[in-house]
């Protein structure tokens, strides 16, 4: 070993190729540490062999430089597109049943068909992407997205519409997802919270968006999205295997008994919340083939063991089942912010759709950032955990806050310092979930992809229930403030008819003197709605204290020092733990040498606590 008055040697080509060649094939055979001092580190590599293995025989799956902006850039797009599209049609929906002839007998099914879809096809995406090579599913399901959207712009009847929706719905589910698998699989370690905070913030535009810039961008950016990923990313080959022995992976019988039973549970919501009529047969019958069938499908997950389509050593951990549970509360909660916020200006402030959507840039605007500094936040205080708190809190908060508007006293700067309230609540705790997730199955890497679709499932699962909830109080509120007000059943329902924009149209046409009591109705009604969001996140709040603590750096610690062991210089470093000084033996034993013996150009390596926000 180098004498402590000379500068130790720089290490030679050869050398560091020398260590690299050997960590890998050794790294197994680390003697026992018998020192007294702890070796947590130890724990770490033996925890995350699997997934620094991965790193290591695959070493494009980690980007940088331009195929990482560039795929990274059509992912962002992909997400875009698939919010604008469920955002366009509240705009577009008037036009576009006036241009196919349709009547509103078929209404509800133009947004219903896009969200069952999405929601019941959302887990078989992810259980697709563990299985084949990443690239190929996600194209897949991008060109299935493509077509529904082509064949919705040229449907001739309502039937062809509400169909292409449908499949449109069903690409939707693995562009979303497996375009977050892409993210988290491409960007480097330190920077992964920072990309799906900009994927999440994309989507969040798109939604918001869908008013402003209309659905003609649509299908050129899609294609350009196709052709990015196509192009430029190149994935790991997914498990090995003959093809037919991925297909057996899929869980098809699982997927089969799966997509019925959540169809089924969401179309009895979905019927039920529309007409406020939940005792009749036919949603009674959904309601009971749908809990049947997830039973059934239950009980064949469990006999699929690790095979099926929902691994129980997923479904079962702790961290995962309220990390979806937090997931669910906290989009049910956004979701219901994001219908009535702009349905109080229209109703209450007399604005058009298209003012409404200006209304809730602060909203947007604000998540939008958030979203993307949450990441960089995280990793500065080593937890993801504070975060799910602060989000919820916030989220509470601001829409106790919505329960205070008033008709005629509400001022701009109010609903404005609320939305960037609602905003901040958002950003800080959208996407912890998924990140959380990873952080858990850092150990079971190939459970990653099914575990985000998990997330973005209950996301889905979540909203529709919390939204019908809302809309059932809603409603309810509605019909008994109207009829205190004076109304007969039939002024009523001419007024329920025309919708939320409508209404001061056809209160100055037929009863002017009510308008100001009208107005009263629909601001209690949709305050009450609020009331449903403010319990989900107290319901989010609650979830959080399920999820386990554990250090931001766990996520990181494996891959990186596979990956960097050779540089003498390390953007990235440890705990002692790993220090050649202090832990000899384990260089020693990786590559051949007497114990404790190690390279003299060794001795220059430095270990620290881990820093990953640089």
């Amino acid at each position: 070993m180098a004498s402590p008055n000379h500068s130790p040697p720089s290490p030679s080509n050869a050398d560091r190729d020398h260590v690299n060649d050997h960590v890998d094939d050794h790294i197994d055979d680390q003697p026992e540490n018998t020192s007294t001092a702890p070796a947590p580190m130890d724990a770490a590599l033996k925890d995350d062999e699997e997934s620094a293995a991965e790193v290591q025989a695959d070493p494009d799956a980690i980007l940088r430089g331009f195929r990482l902006y560039a795929i990274a850039i059509g992912v962002c797009f992909g997400a875009l597109m698939m919010s604008l599209d469920i955002s366009i049609l509240g705009t577009a929906l008037p036009s576009v049943m006036t241009d196919l002839g349709d009547d509103a007998s078929n209404i509800a099914w133009y947004p219903a068909s896009f969200t069952l879809a999405t929601c019941a096809m959302t887990p078989v995406a992810g259980k697709m992407a563990s299985v084949f090579p990443l690239d190929l599913v996600y194209s897949a399901f991008t060109v299935i997205f493509l077509a529904g959207s082509i064949l919705c712009g040229w449907a001739p009847t309502s039937s062809a519409f509400i169909a292409g929706r449908a499949i449109a719905g069903i690409g939707a589910a693995g562009v979303a997802s497996n375009g977050l698998t892409i993210l988290v699989t491409i960007a480097p370690v330190a920077k992964k919270p920072m990309f799906m905070g900009i994927g999440a913030a994309c989507f969040v535009v798109g939604l918001v968006a869908g008013p402003l810039l209309g659905g003609a961008i649509n299908i050129p950016f899609n294609a350009l999205t196709l052709a990015v990923v196509s192009f430029f990313f190149r994935p790991q080959q997914g498990r090995g295997g003959s093809v037919s022995g991925r297909i057996k992976s899929l869980d098809l019988v699982g997927c089969f008994i799966f997509v019925p039973a959540i169809f089924m549970f969401l179309l009895a919501m979905q019927t039920g919340g529309q007409d406020g009529i939940w005792n009749t047969s036919a949603i009674i019958g959904l309601f009971v083939g749908s809990g049947v069938t997830l039973l059934l499908f239950v009980a064949w997950e469990w006999r699929q063991g690790d095979q099926a389509m929902i691994p129980g050593k997923l479904a079962m951990r702790r961290t995962v089942v309220f990390s979806c549970l937090f997931a669910a509360a906290q989009m049910g909660g956004l979701t219901v912010a994001s219908y009535y916020l702009p349905a109080w200006f229209q109703a209450i402030q007399g604005v058009g759709p298209l003012q409404s959507g200006v209304r809730i840039l602060p909203t947007v605007i604000t998540q939008m950032v958030t979203t993307i500094l949450s990441s960089s936040l995280a990793l500065r205080i080593r937890y993801y955990n504070p975060w799910f708190f602060i989000g919820a809190i916030l989220t509470c908060t601001s829409n106790a806050l919505f329960t205070t508007f008033t008709v005629f006293s509400t001022p701009a700067s109010h609903w404005i310092g609320y939305q960037v309230i609602q905003g901040l609540g958002a950003g800080f705790g959208m996407q912890m979930s998924s990140l959380c997730v990873q952080l858990e199955l850092k150990d079971s890497p190939e459970l990653i992809p099914i575990g985000i679709a998990l997330v973005m499932f209950v996301q889905y699962l979540g909203a529709t229930v919390i939204q019908v909830i809302a809309g059932t109080v809603f409603n309810s509120e509605l019909d008994s403030h109207l009829g205190s007000v004076g109304l007969t059943p039939s002024q009523r329902g001419a007024l329920l008819g025309v919708g939320i924009k409508g209404i001061r149209e056809v209160s100055d046409t037929y009863f002017p003197q009510l308008l100001n009591p009208i107005l009263e109705a629909y601001n209690a009604a949709i305050t009450r709605a609020f009331f449903v969001a403010v319990g989900s996140a107290i319901l989010g709040f609650v979830a959080a204290f399920g999820i386990k603590w554990r250090p931001v750096e766990e996520l990181y610690q494996a891959r990186e020092i596979y990956r960097g062991l050779a540089a003498p210089k390390m953007s990235m470093s440890f705990s002692r733990d790993l220090d050649p000084i202090n832990s000899p033996h384990i260089y020693s034993s990786a590559l051949g040498l007497p114990p404790g013996q190690i390279p003299s150009f060794m001795s220059k390596w430095t270990f620290r606590r881990l820093d990953v926000s640089k």
